[in-house]
């Protein structure tokens, strides 16, 4: 039996991480491959985590605090548990919104993760590319180097003008990372296959 497959779901709140996890998890179920999502609740209410409950997922809850930093060893118990109690073909994981995503990568290496097992999609909303930008830099600087994949979303409400500069934000960080350019709620197979490949 193989280890699953690793992919983390990053990018700033309201960016469509979550819409884009659940996009790959039916896929990923159409192809009769086996998934655990694993979602990092900020709020009191899971209205992410209730979604996919009614969607026929298993999901893992963190409470308390980001899955990345003070529940790491949760995390890390989290996966060693699904890695035990199933065999699985994928692990989807969406950390806090407003994470550093780089302080992921500790606990899942210490899962038996290593950087290259993992995939980090990372999506970037065009339509508030200006407001990254100003408020939001330092995000963008430690996220998108680790991205092995970046993902801008709402390119079909985005202007001309945010796609373009979505472009230069990416290329500032990270210059050789490869671009999807979506609407999240009109995904092609080949645009999911795309974000999902390991090499």
């Amino acid at each position: 039996m193989n280890d699953p497959k690793l992919i983390l779901f990053t990018g700033f709140l309201g960016s469509g991480k979550t819409s884009l996890l659940l996009e790959s998890a039916k896929y990923l179920a159409e192809k009769d491959k086996r998934c655990a999502i694993i979602v990092n609740e900020v709020g009191e209410i899971g209205i992410d985590n209730l979604q996919m409950k009614k969607m026929g997922y298993d999901v893992w809850e963190i409470f308390g605090g980001c899955i990345c930093c003070t529940l790491a060893m949760s995390l890390e118990e989290t996966i060693t548990q699904l890695m035990t109690d199933f065999q699985l073909d994928y692990i989807l994981i969406e950390p806090s919104g407003a994470a550093d995503p780089s302080a992921i990568y500790p606990p899942l290496e210490h899962s038996g993760f290593r950087k290259e097992k993992i995939r980090n999609v990372f999506t970037l909303d065009s339509t508030r590319v200006d407001m990254f930008e100003a408020v939001l830099e330092p995000y963008l600087a430690t996220s998108i180097p680790l991205a092995d994949v970046v993902v801008i979303n709402k390119i079909d409400v985005a202007s001309p003008g945010e796609l373009e500069k979505s472009d230069m934000i990416i290329g500032k960080y990270n210059q050789t990372v490869p671009l999807l350019k979506i609407n999240v709620n009109e995904l092609s197979e080949n645009q999911i296959n795309e974000m999902l490949k390991h090499d």
